[in-house]
């Protein structure tokens, strides 16, 4: 039993990677990543069904949570610039069989928000395809598996996370070049919905700020989430970062604050243009400036978003490489899975996995299923960070150059934020979360650990 609380020395770092990455590749991996369905998607489902116009306030109350919970990253990275983000953080400060309950919910984070992503890029494609160019894809092919509704694979959301992976196979810099141009059209497109949108707002659209009450902003919160992660995926390339105690802080709180500015003015535009109940669907910034008659700037939106929605699978699938990698590193799953390849310096095998597993998972499965999966899991290995820095700060090996302000104020905050917005999860995500915990301790057990202590 000693032997599961083993904790790994970090103070060595890592080294397997090249060091390619400077300060604007990771703050943009980080913007890259946050921005995405969550604001193209889940803002108009959640406003809709959840929080109305008050989704603002979801938004700013998920922004303080993961505010601290960026600063409690940047600390930590700052001191152990390692890949594996939380699972590496995890396995120092509470040992071996907490590392894997994070790791494989991390896996849960990146791979299944990969998948979300891809249905909600899916529908902004349709969406482009049926009103610029009169091409209408099959319906059996435009959902997840749902034989009543006559859909049985979204292959749209199938194709894109395959090309992803392949392109995630090639190399970690060609990536980031290709993640950074399309944030910069990303940040242009989303103007462009301000712009364009804040013309036709109508305050009559808002005066039901709250029909859903408080409690319909806290679930929406919960939901939303979603529309957040991504910013810790920059951890998981410390070991591929320039001067990562120096970088990787910066570009988690850059990335953030760049982010959290976005959504409150594109939440604020949308819900003030269209009325809420009208806004539950997979396209919700283009079905708006159609319905404001605005259908240029509309085709810009849904083309934009088809675009600038693949840098969210990309860090996405990136995320779900290198903790696949830092596992197999290990040993807690087999060790052929941390093998480079020679010529592109990548987990080639754990990317290839990565890329079949989750482009089934894309193309079969819904996207709100999916999106509440990951924020439960998600949440989880944040609760587990904000234990693993208190435990670290009492080591003599821990030398962050960044270190988090205010620490005992905002430690018990994150404590009670966190645990605020798990409890804002349907009943039906914490059976899901059980059932996958359940099945990755019982990998790890009769696996993991009698590979790495036997």
């Amino acid at each position: 039993m000693r032997n599961l609380f083993y904790k790994k020395d970090l103070s060595g770092g890592g080294g397997s990677f090249e060091r390619k990455l400077g300060l604007l590749d990771v703050t943009f991996i980080g913007v890259g990543a946050i921005i995405g369905s969550g604001i193209f998607v889940i803002t108009g489902q959640a406003a809709a069904t959840m929080a109305g116009p008050a989704i603002v306030l979801s938004f700013l109350l998920s922004g303080v949570m993961i505010a601290i919970v960026a600063l409690i990253y940047a600390e930590l990275s700052s001191a152990y610039p390692v890949a594996g983000s939380a699972y590496s953080f995890t396995f120092a400060s509470l040992g071996e069989m907490f590392a894997w309950f994070v790791g494989w919910n991390l896996l849960l984070e990146y791979g299944v928000a990969t998948a979300a992503v891809a249905t909600g890029w899916s529908g902004y494609l349709r969406r482009f395809l049926e009103n610029s160019m009169g091409i209408n894809i099959p319906h059996a092919l435009t959902g997840a598996f749902n034989p009543s509704n006559g859909t049985y694979i979204d292959i749209s959301a199938f194709s894109i996370v395959l090309l992803i992976f392949v392109l995630l196979a090639i190399g970690i810099k060609e990536s980031a070049r290709v993640n950074t141009v399309i944030v910069f059209i990303k940040l242009i497109v989303l103007s462009v919905f301000v712009f364009v949108g804040l013309p036709h707002v109508d305050f009559n659209n808002l005066s039901n700020f709250m029909p859903f009450g408080w409690e319909g902003v806290w679930h929406a919160s919960s939901l939303i989430m979603f529309a957040y992660l991504g910013f810790d995926a920059i951890s998981t390339v410390a070991e591929e970062t320039k001067n990562p105690r120096k970088n990787i802080p910066w570009g988690l709180i850059l990335s953030l604050v760049l982010s959290v500015v976005f959504f409150i003015l594109v939440s604020f535009t949308l819900t003030a243009i269209v009325p809420y109940q009208e806004l539950n669907v997979p396209d919700a910034l283009a079905f708006a400036l159609y319905k404001v008659n605005e259908p240029f700037a509309a085709n810009v939106i849904a083309l934009g978003a088809v675009i600038t929605i693949t840098t969210v699978m990309l860090v996405m699938g990136l995320g779900f490489t290198r903790i696949l990698f830092a596992l197999s590193r290990d040993g807690l799953i087999t060790k052929s899975l941390s093998e480079l390849h020679p010529k592109y310096n990548t987990p080639f095998k754990a990317t290839i996995l990565g890329g079949i597993f989750l482009s089934i998972l894309a193309g079969l499965v819904p996207l709100k299923t999916l999106a509440e999966l990951v924020n439960i899991g998600t949440l989880f290995a944040y609760l587990m960070v904000t234990v693993a820095i208190i435990v670290l700060r009492k080591q003599k090996s821990m030398k962050p150059e960044f270190q988090m302000p205010a620490f005992k104020i905002l430690i018990p905050l994150s404590f009670v934020l966190i645990l605020f917005t798990m409890a804002g999860l349907p009943f039906e995500t914490w059976v899901r979360f059980i059932g996958w915990s359940s099945m990755g301790m019982a990998i790890y057990w009769f696996y993991g650990s009698c590979q790495t202590n036997c």
